[in-house]
């Protein structure tokens, strides 16, 4: 069965291959007039091969809206796709960490306990910077950030749950927490990580007491930046990053609103309405994390010196 499917993901994205060089050729103008069908029907060949990770990316494209600069951004990830697709061309010769990113990009999953009895296990005071929920056709999913306090590393658990149904707590942060979603608790765990060039997703595997209400330590801009430029480097598919920024202000150039540390060092934000951001710091400093994207910051939490942790 394992043959089979590696059989079917190789003809899967040697067609994915094709149909992105067909994509290029015809010219990304004919992209802003094509339909939504376009990359649903790429979608769902792609989970017809077996290689269901890349079809959520391939039929987001279609949602790229259509503002100056779209065309570089869609041309942008066309070319992560491609560079998958040649990297899975040539796994046998890829480091085994970075061979196992791209066979997760791909779609091939780890079992839990293989996780939990073989990775990567990392011990710290945890901090919940951040919590996200995403529908996606029936599924919830649910990111929870967290930084590792003696670390200062990063990692994200993941819950999922069918549309309606209630999402499990795994860092058991219901009785410690700071906001509504858990954010702003801390932790004392073991994490489990799963295996990649640059581990990120992991697995509560031990807690040792209850969780406490605590704030991250912050770092700059210009900090931040050359963390998320080491992890690029080891993984270039990395989409999302947590971001915890210290004493940083909310100001605007032009339309485009930022976060703005003490040396004038600025992340643009991405987020519907800034009022809420605003509201909480008063114009002051606060503690900001978010995830970092592409194309900007998403505010998730704030740390105000009455309210504690805020959800954004």
């Amino acid at each position: 069965m394992s043959g089979l499917r590696e059989r079917r993901v190789a003809d899967g994205l040697a067609e994915l291959d094709r149909w992105l060089c067909d994509q290029v050729a015809h010219g990304l103008a004919d992209a802003e007039r094509a339909p939504g069908a376009r990359w649903d029907d790429a979608a769902r060949r792609l989970v017809d091969a077996q290689a269901g990770g890349l079809a959520g990316t391939v039929r987001a494209l279609a949602a790229i809206p259509r503002r100056p600069g779209w065309p570089e951004r869609l041309l942008a990830e066309y070319a992560l796709l491609r560079l998958l697709v040649r990297a899975h061309r040539r796994c046998d010769g890829l480091p085994p960490a970075l061979r196992d990113s791209v066979r997760a990009r791909i779609g091939f999953t780890v079992a839990r306990r293989d996780v939990l009895d073989a990775g990567e296990r990392v011990r710290d005071l945890w901090c919940a910077v951040g919590c996200r929920d995403s529908v996606q056709e029936q599924l919830t999913t649910r990111r929870v950030w967290l930084r590792g306090r003696r670390t200062g590393r990063a990692a994200l658990v993941l819950s999922f749950a069918p549309n309606g149904a209630a999402l499990d707590d795994p860092l058991g942060t219901s009785a410690g927490r700071g906001t509504d979603t858990g954010a702003g608790a801390e932790i004392d765990a073991e994490l489990a990580f799963y295996p990649g060039a640059q581990p990120l997703r992991a697995l509560v595997a031990e807690r040792y007491g209850p969780p406490r209400a605590a704030e991250p330590e912050g770092m700059s801009v210009r900090e931040f930046l050359d963390e998320h430029a080491a992890a690029l480097a080891r993984d270039p598919w990395t989409d999302l990053w947590p971001a915890v920024l210290a004493d940083v202000r909310v100001g605007r150039a032009g339309d485009v609103w930022h976060a703005v540390d003490r040396v004038g060092d600025a992340l643009p934000l991405r987020l519907a309405s800034p009022w809420r951001l605003l509201a909480v710091s008063g114009g002051g400093p606060v503690t900001l994390a978010g995830e970092w994207t592409p194309h900007g910051l998403r505010p998730l939490t704030a740390w105000q010196d009455e309210e504690g942790a805020v959800a954004l």
